[in-house]
């Protein structure tokens, strides 16, 4: 091929090129944003208890084994309490304890346990909890909704969600004259929140040590949590 003719066969490769690029689709009508939203009050199901217990001795091998003592019988007597409750301890710990004013003498040691429970069996709570503060001090009382129910609520609010943007694509179709034929949901995005854990309800001091005195039942009430569910849209009214 002579130079002259390198311009021409260029310019035929970029026409051929630029045949081959597809035309971008091009968008019709009306583009809408729209929303919709949905809240429910459900009674919680599930309180997660908290208990510790926390000694001071003279010398860390008694300190360690009265917590060791306590604490087994504090777990023995939540288990008889409430059979189905998940109980686990954490939160082992041994610090020393100095004199002030005398350096870094060491007069003692603290030692402290924590014991976690978590269950459903609301009607038996005030017993368990009862039972556990025989041996150990009630650190927190949490109430929420347990995985089964949050998943049960979950699917509610999405129906009632989308059928609360259904509601108000309909108003705006309406108020735009667009009959359903020309509405078109392009894209959908929800958003599900989740909350932090809910504030402690019930707290108590240390028990001294020593035998503990009887314990009775408190009262109290699971109450409700608020549940919610958000969604987005791209609504299209064609033309």
């Amino acid at each position: 091929m002579s130079l002259r003719w390198l311009p021409l066969a260029a310019a035929f490769i970029m026409t051929a090129v630029f045949a081959q690029t597809p035309t971008p689709p091009r968008f019709e009508g009306t583009l809408l944003i729209m929303t919709g939203a949905a809240e429910l009050e459900v009674a919680n199901d599930e309180a997660v208890v908290s208990f510790f217990l926390e000694l001071q001795e003279p010398e860390l091998a008694r300190a360690q084994s009265q917590v060791n003592q306590r604490v087994s019988e504090g777990v023995a007597s939540i288990r008889r309490a409430d059979p189905k409750a998940q109980v686990e301890t954490s939160g082992y710990g041994s610090y020393p304890v100095y004199q002030s004013g005398t350096g870094r003498k060491i007069i003692g040691w603290r030692v402290r346990q924590s014991v976690n429970v978590r269950t459903t069996e609301l009607a038996n709570l005030p017993k368990a909890i009862a039972a556990g503060q025989q041996q150990l001090a009630l650190g927190g009382l949490d109430f929420r909704l347990s995985r089964t129910a949050r998943e049960r609520v979950e699917g509610e609010l999405i129906q009632h969600a989308i059928a609360n943007l259904n509601a108000r694509v309909a108003a705006a179709a309406q108020a735009l004259n667009v009959p359903a034929a020309r509405q078109r949901i392009e894209e959908m995005n929800f958003g599900i929140p989740t909350g932090g854990r809910p504030p402690v309800v019930a707290m108590a001091r240390m028990q001294a040590a020593g035998a503990a005195d009887a314990v009775a039942e408190p009262q109290m009430d699971a109450g409700q949590s608020t549940q919610q569910v958000t969604l987005s849209a791209k609504v299209r009214f064609l033309p």
